[in-house]
């Protein structure tokens, strides 16, 4: 029989040509890749051999049978060969990182021995092929024994990908299915067509898609500055906890990158981080840094080193100048630093990115060249910060925020005359939720904008259908934030939603604090003009925690200034707190400005404020923040909690 090779040559160009351009780049030093190189080349060799063995079957004479049997010989043992390394190839994709032990060692390479051991007896026993003696190929009972073991090799790789699919990429698990699958059918061809060499073009196609695909070596490296990037430090924290290693993590955020690029040029700024980047290795086995972010490098450790000498020495490199190698100047870098010094409550990569955003960012907010031992109470906060914005966004989607209202008692009138809006969220599968701990979070993401206009127009409707200036309510207080009050349109939109429900304009006061004032001084004035001229006023709140009080009262025409309810607190056992009390409230007075003290909480405070001249009191001795349902009772009968 002559067998048709054209496929063969198609094969062996294909994978030529991803061997040398393979060849041409550095890769990492994993076992996947070096598996795979080898993969390449005996490939490329089971492609020489089958070419080299139907020539040996279709034109040798009786006179070069023994050159048959070794051609073909030689071709079997290669060609078994392929299926037997792509089991160890689909191994290794999961277990990148671990020498194979003595039972996937079995597992993987006893078939193939048996095999070698069958192939190998065939010119004794005639098991896999023979050649009669006018020097004619004939197949043997034993390539039986070597299609089962191909098959074995098919079911033991797609068991392989099936059983980790979460820690394997699309490409990965796609690669070893299609060549499992490739096998299958073109072998079931070439046993029907016989003179086909079909096998090595399925190879060829496979070593290809597997390049194009997963050998990519810019992959896994940050070709900036290189080393290894954020794609195979996920992907070897994932093994990791896939194998339930415990390890450790140390991530270094540099700042300053940005003036320096900005003033030195891209390519300087990567030399400085070069230079960070190598100083890093020092502290590991084989020099396994890895580029996280644009500013964060991060080393992964099995055998855990002491953290603290570490860090420590870190953040002490970095109490130095850098310097560029092309140039002769000095600059300085400053860094945070997060250590991670266990994995064992890390469920995926993503947990350790949460981590280390949370840590540094909390390691920002203290001061520069400063180090964070991040906790599992990091995880969990991130966790319940994010439970909290969906919790949030929810609540916009649905409107299901709640409007609490709290009474504010005019100590001359001797009833409740204002209130003031307490936004509130319960959400189905966290329950309540503080407004001290969900407002910062919407106010970070920007659903603060949302959420105050829902506010608002709860508190409208509330207006529109209970009328409570018919029980002698003449303001509700309504808290806007930073975010909304940096808006250029803000009043516009504030403005529509009132006008919307012609509510008189008088009715509405919006509250700021003193942190807002102080961040928005300019806009503030614009904002706090256009409303006046429309009837709606300004109250200040939380006055007395800031640092510039006077500063404030001065800049801005408030119409009310709530007081804290840590300066009433204080006067319980410091008498300076006393006096600081009677001369702040005398002031606002002086400024022609309302005072109103909150977090009042007992009679002698009523009285005390009385007596020093405080025109509204707020707090728990009139009434809690309340639901609509109970509100309404309060207001109408004047209800006072404290006297009850």
């Amino acid at each position: 029989m002559k067998w048709i090779i054209h496929y063969d040559i198609v094969a062996f160009a294909m994978i030529a040509v991803v061997l040398v351009v393979y060849l041409t780049y550095n890769h990492l030093n994993t076992l996947s890749n070096r598996v795979y190189k080898r993969l390449l080349i005996v490939s490329l060799c089971s492609v020489v051999t089958d070419i080299a063995s139907a020539y040996a079957c279709s034109f040798c004479t009786e006179n070069q049978i023994v050159l048959n049997y070794v051609v073909n010989i030689l071709h079997f043992l290669v060609q078994n060969f392929v299926p037997c390394l792509y089991c160890l190839f689909a191994y290794s994709l999961v277990y990148e990182n671990i020498n194979i032990g003595s039972k996937w060692f079995a597992i993987i390479f006893l078939p193939y021995i048996l095999n070698v051991i069958l192939i190998l007896s065939t010119p004794f026993t005639g098991a896999c092929f023979y050649v009669d003696s006018a020097g004619i190929y004939h197949r043997g009972l034993g390539q039986i024994f070597v299609y089962i073991v191909a098959g074995y090799y098919i079911i033991i790789s797609c068991a392989i990908v099936l059983k980790n699919m979460k820690l394997l990429g699309v490409a990965q698990r796609i690669s070893v299915l299609l060549y499992s699958s490739e096998c299958i059918v073109l072998n079931i061809v070439q046993i029907i067509f016989s003179q086909y060499l079909l096998q090595e073009i399925g190879i060829a196609f496979a070593m290809f898609f597997i390049y194009i695909s997963m050998q990519n070596p810019l992959e896994y490296m940050d070709v900036q500055i290189g080393i290894y990037n954020r794609n195979l430090f996920k992907k070897n924290i994932n093994n990791r906890i896939h194998k339930k290693e415990d390890f450790g993590i140390i991530c270094l955020q540099i700042d300053g990158l940005s003036y320096i690029n900005e003033k030195f040029g891209l390519n300087n700024g990567n030399i400085l981080l070069k230079q960070v980047a190598s100083y890093l290795g020092k502290f590991t086995k084989n020099n396994e840094v890895y580029r996280i972010s644009n500013r964060q490098l991060a080393i992964v450790y099995l055998k855990k080193p002491d953290f603290n000498i570490l860090c420590n020495e870190i953040m002490t490199r970095f109490e130095k100048p850098f310097s560029f190698s092309n140039r002769n100047v000095n600059v300085n870098l400053w860094a945070y630093l997060c250590c991670i010094q266990s994995s064992k409550d890390i469920v995926s990569a993503n947990d350790a990115f949460d981590i280390i955003d949370y840590s540094l960012n909390e390691a920002r907010q203290s001061k520069k060249n400063s180090i964070v031992f991040a906790s599992t109470d990091i995880l969990e906060k991130r966790r319940r910060e994010q439970e909290i914005t969906l919790a949030i966004s929810n609540a916009i989607t649905n409107s299901n925020f709640q409007v609490y209202y709290q009474p504010i008692y005019s100590l001359t009138e001797k009833r409740y005359t204002k209130m003031e809006a307490l936004v509130r969220l319960i959400d189905e599968h966290i329950g309540f939720i503080p407004p001290d701990e969900f407002i910062p979070i919407a106010e970070k993401n920007g659903d603060i904008l949302a959420v105050g206009e829902i506010v608002l127009e709860k508190v409208c409707s509330f207006i529109e259908q209970y009328h409570p200036e018919d029980f002698g309510i003449n303001v509700i207080h309504v808290n806007l934030s930073v975010v909304q009050c940096m808006q250029e349109n803000i009043n516009i939109r504030l403005l529509k939603i009132i006008d919307k429900y012609r509510i008189p304009h008088g009715l509405i006061d919006f509250e700021i604090t003193e942190s807002t004032a102080d961040n928005i001084s300019e806009n503030l004035d614009k904002l706090m003009n256009e409303f006046e001229k429309k009837g709606i006023h300004f109250s200040l709140d939380d006055f007395g925690t800031g640092y510039s009080n006077q500063s404030n009262l001065m800049k801005h025409p408030y119409k009310i200034v709530k007081i804290d309810k840590s300066l009433l607190w204080a006067c319980d056992n410091n008498p300076k707190a006393l006096i600081s009390l009677k001369h702040t409230i005398a002031m606002i007075k002086d400024l022609d400005m309302k005072v109103l003290t909150e977090g009042v909480e007992n009679k002698e405070q009523v009285e005390l404020l009385s007596k020093i001249g405080c025109e509204f009191l707020q707090g728990y001795y009139f009434s809690r923040p309340l639901p609509i349902s109970e509100l309404m009772d309060v207001i109408k009968k004047n209800i006072i909690k404290g006297e009850l």
